[in-house]
């Protein structure tokens, strides 16, 4: 065979074999097996209602969301603090709409390699999601390990292994579990989009200095209408960038409120209106040297209901709680600046030497 044709061969087989590999990556059908398209938990979404308890194991750190009663999740890790409703049903949907594609192995040496070994290994990449009923029953359970987005023209594949079963498979369908406890939060504290702000009326902790922002209308700039005295920051920028803060407003940690906070005085608070009548009130703290804030709600009494029902709800859901501030935001919300101390008055000169001066006389006249 000569060089050309040996070429022209290796050329059509090499296309023959992407082809082929592209036909069997893309075809729905590519793996062998009646069971390719079946529901990995048969059943399950019938059984979601009964789902109170649903828990997320990974690297040896356990997140745990229960019930509140009211149609959303607490997650226990938080003091109970409520979860993110919408990104825990989407899972819970998720796992019950996986479906098999393809069998892996079984050899737990190669656990590893597809993220589906043992989750409470402190270095182990698998999350393992279990979902319970009100009597503790399992109702399911998954190691979640390795996801590709490439492998499946519709939706994500995944690797996964039930924990009591030694098969790893291949599944297709869309399931997050990834993230910390804050990931699995709705962090975002303040419903205050840009524009809403009507005013913002700032105290300090002793109640000797305010300042109001205003705008005129949702389009307007805020303005400073009234300083107690000449050292706030009045500067379109920070008053920008201030309430584009307060919009942005994500906490980094949360515990439940003191008994005593009434007691203690917080070192600034901001009582902010909104056009249609929302009232916030923000009171700042610090606590070993770190930025705390506690929130209310209330509703102007010619508030439309939803603005009122907005507000009883949003004081029901943050009344409990306090939130510790990115010192960043703590930063951007204080228009404060030091007030200069007065200051002394020197004493004339004379009248510093004048003990001096005396002195000398006694001194002469010995």
């Amino acid at each position: 065979m000569n060089p050309r044709s040996f070429y022209k061969l290796f050329a059509a087989t090499a296309v023959a074999l992407i082809t082929a590999v592209c036909v069997w990556v893309w075809t729905p059908d590519h793996s062998v097996g009646e069971f390719f398209g079946e529901p990995l938990f048969p059943g399950l979404i019938d059984k979601l209602n009964g789902v109170e308890v649903v828990s997320i194991e990974h690297a040896g750190t356990t997140k745990t969301f229960m019930r509140d009663g009211a149609g959303g999740w607490m997650l226990t890790e938080a003091d109970g603090y409520p979860a993110d409703r919408d990104r825990i049903r989407n899972m819970l949907l998720g796992l019950a709409g996986l479906e098999k594609a393809e069998p892996k192995t079984a050899l737990p040496e190669f656990y590893p390699d597809l993220q589906v070994e043992d989750s409470t290994d402190k270095n182990a990449k698998s999350y393992q999601v279990s979902l319970m009923d009100a009597e503790g029953n399992t109702v399911a359970a998954l190691l979640v390990g390795k996801h590709n987005d490439s492998l499946f023209k519709n939706g994500q594949g995944y690797f996964v292994r039930p924990p009591d079963d030694a098969r790893s498979w291949l599944v297709r369908g869309d399931i997050d579990v990834t993230g910390d406890l804050r990931s699995w939060l709705n962090t975002r504290l303040l419903p205050l989009p840009a524009g809403r702000i009507a005013s913002i009326t700032f105290v300090n902790g002793g109640k000797t200095r305010e300042a109001v922002y205003k705008r005129s209308s949702p389009d307007a700039p805020l303005q400073a209408v009234f300083l107690s005295d000449g050292h706030f920051i009045i500067d379109p920028n920070f008053v920008k960038r201030m309430e584009e803060a307060l919009g942005a407003f994500d906490f980094d940690d949360v515990a439940v409120r003191p008994a005593d906070l009434n007691t203690k005085t917080p070192f600034s608070s901001a009582m902010i209106e909104t056009f249609d009548g929302l009232n916030v009130y923000l009171f700042l703290y610090l606590n070993d040297s770190r930025p705390f804030a506690a929130v209310a709600f209330s509703a102007a009494q010619d508030a439309a209901q939803d603005v009122k029902k907005e507000a009883a709800d949003l004081e029901n859901r943050h009344n409990r709680w306090l939130y510790q501030m990115p010192r960043e935001t703590a930063t951007a919300v204080l228009p404060f600046l030091t007030v200069p101390e007065p200051e002394k008055k020197a004493k004339p000169a004379a009248a510093k030497n004048a003990p001096a001066a005396s002195a000398k006389k006694r001194k002469k006249g010995k």
